[in-house]
């Protein structure tokens, strides 16, 4: 008996996790629903910069297993003979500091290349930088990758809706287990008063001379991408999905049309790129004891 489950959300997150869903379930029919797709999801406007940071109160030990399992399949990427189309590179950053940062070993070893700045190195920017870090890690182009990963949906049989959920009751009784990935748009469909909107800002302009990220104070950012000729390509502004602890879990939640099984994937900030896979793999392991939950409808939330 085929399966059915929805996927609502078509960034960064959804779209991953419902790869994860149709390349590793069998009789399983996965569709994706949302009013945004690539090039115009938040994911799109950002710099796809894999880098592991505290996402609120999640515990450390389940942020690293996250970042670890989505740098390990970058790097599959990037190994493959599909890199380019994938949008996915390696990329060389400086991270200087105007302070002397707290430190983040619990995830120095996940980096390609860690090791603190030298003298010459940090010479070359304003005095006031007095602190700095070399690393090396992976990045990952949304308007290049998204593409890509809904061709793999395509080839399980997935289906792709365009339209806006407002309530879950619209999809009861339609589909076994529905993923919520939906981001600030949690705030209003669950509802979720603890998403914020954050403010986003992204200018790409044409700047051959960049070869390394610079990365100033852990707000501001400067990345080389492969767009070779623009002098300003596109400003964007769009508001990032903040949450204290990013959710995901599993509820019952009841409509009048009956009670709907549902896995919420939602609140990573702006970490989406960084932990899209290693949530989709624990979205896939809620799905499975959902599956196989002949009282499924009955499970009671945790939030």
């Amino acid at each position: 008996m085929v399966r059915k489950v929805a996927v609502i959300g078509g960034g960064v997150i959804g779209i991953t996790t419902a790869v994860v869903i149709a390349e590793h379930l069998d009789n399983v029919q996965v569709t994706v629903i949302s009013d945004k797709w690539s090039p115009d999801t938040t994911g799109d406007g950002s710099a796809g910069y894999w880098a592991p940071y505290l996402l609120g109160d999640l515990p450390p030990d389940t942020l690293r297993e996250w970042c670890k399992k989505s740098s390990e399949i970058f790097q599959e990427i990037f190994q493959s003979a599909k890199a380019v189309e994938y949008g996915v590179g390696l990329l060389p950053v400086y991270c200087i500091f105007s302070y002397a940062p707290t430190d983040d070993s619990v995830f120095n070893d996940l980096y390609l290349d860690y090791r603190p700045m030298t003298k010459k190195e940090l010479s070359v920017f304003p005095s006031k930088y007095c602190y700095g870090i070399s690393i090396t890690s992976f990045f990952a182009e949304c308007t290049k990758l998204l593409p890509a990963l809904m061709k793999r949906i395509e080839k399980r049989d997935g289906r792709f809706i365009e339209k806006k959920i407002y309530s879950f009751s619209e999809l009861a009784g339609k589909y076994d287990v529905v993923i919520n990935c939906t981001g600030i748009g949690a705030r209003n469909l669950v509802p979720d008063p603890e998403v914020t909107p954050i403010r986003g800002q992204v200018i790409k302009v044409r700047a051959p001379w960049m070869k390394h990220c610079v990365i100033i104070d852990d707000d501001y950012y400067v990345i080389p991408n492969s767009e070779e000729d623009a002098k300003i390509l596109r400003d964007w502004v769009g508001l990032r999905p903040y949450r204290s602890t990013p959710r995901v879990e599993r509820e019952s939640i009841k409509t009048k049309k009956g009670n709907i099984d549902v896995i919420h994937n939602y609140g990573h900030g702006g970490s989406g790129v960084t932990v899209s896979w290693g949530c989709a793999f624990e979205v896939l392991g809620l799905l499975r004891e959902a599956l196989e939950d002949p009282y499924s409808s009955g499970f009671r939330s945790k939030m």
